[in-house]
């Protein structure tokens, strides 16, 4: 399974951040903010710090030089090169996208989705207006949007022509959003394919006689070593039994229900009956012997 990266954009009162946070959380993986990363280094009074202080200060841009190498210090670090990531505050400019993607490339990185969260004008003034603290008149915050738009454009061409866009509606609750987010980084590849939601798990139970599903995370190093398996599974005995995977980190009632004491978690079904659950790592022989027994049922 690759790993997820993702770079969230959107304007002023579209809760880039937040939903940032909510991801990094629910794939268990590093949430990078580009301003955190500026604020501390100038708490530790770093070079970059150093350098940095005048521009926030002042609330002007960073120069580019600077957030890249912020950018690459911390891109740098093992859990983002190993469990991947969700960034925010970043690219403000072209320059440093095209130079974040020379960088990717050059470091082997695997291809990154770019989501710009979308809103209604009248709904971003209406949360900006509104929130604790916020002293800002209208005619300012319509101003700072047209100049995030005008900013933004340039880097939404850029995504949009090399097909790295995705664009999510924003004027939805902030759940209804989490949800379409996490929905993008769902993995669909691999002969097994992936379940979405325990409804469709329901249908499956309900309509196929015999149904296998890998209770799998994107996190989970077990996970990835059986998941080549059970793609190999679904091809094998696909014309025979339905292969598929679920997500356990949107799916986390699955466990409970099905009384799971870990993942990776095999489950083989008979018309909506588990027969039997085969947990953690086994062999490619031990999962065919077990569609095997499926069949003969």
């Amino acid at each position: 399974m690759k790993t997820k990266q993702f770079i969230l954009l959107g304007p002023p009162g579209v809760g880039v951040k937040a939903q940032a946070n909510a991801l990094a959380k629910r794939w268990h993986i590093p949430h990078i903010s580009v301003g955190d990363l500026c604020r501390e280094a100038i708490e530790k009074e770093t070079a970059i710090g150093i350098e940095c202080r005048p521009y926030l200060e002042t609330g002007n841009l960073v120069p580019d030089e600077w957030v890249m190498k912020l950018i690459r210090k911390r891109f740098e670090q093992p859990d983002t090169i190993l469990k991947g990531w969700v960034l925010d505050g970043f690219p403000r400019t072209l320059t440093q996208a095209q130079a974040f993607d020379e960088w990717c490339l050059a470091m082997g990185q695997s291809a990154v989705t770019v989501v710009y969260l979308k809103a209604m004008t009248g709904l971003l003034i209406n949360r900006l207006s509104t929130e604790k603290g916020q002293a800002e008149s209208l005619s300012s915050i319509r101003n700072r949007l047209a100049l995030h738009e005008e900013e933004t454009a340039p880097l939404l061409a850029y995504y949009r022509e090399q097909s790295k866009l995705a664009t999510v509606n924003a004027s939805l609750s902030f759940a209804e959003v989490a949800h379409e987010l996490a929905q993008m980084g769902q993995e669909n590849t691999g002969a097994a394919k992936l379940i979405n939601d325990e409804a469709e798990l329901d249908a499956l139970l309900a309509h196929e006689s015999r149904l296998v599903v890998d209770c799998m995370a994107s996190w989970c190093g077990s996970c990835k070593q059986v998941t080549p398996m059970i793609d190999r599974l679904a091809e094998t005995y696909g014309n025979q039994v339905t292969v598929m995977k679920i997500d356990f980190d949107t799916n986390r009632q699955i466990t409970k229900r099905f009384e799971l004491k870990g993942i990776p978690a095999v489950m083989f079904f008979k018309d909506g009956e588990r027969i039997e659950t085969l947990t953690g790592v086994k062999s490619y022989q031990e999962y065919s012997a077990a569609a095997t027994r499926l069949l003969a049922r």
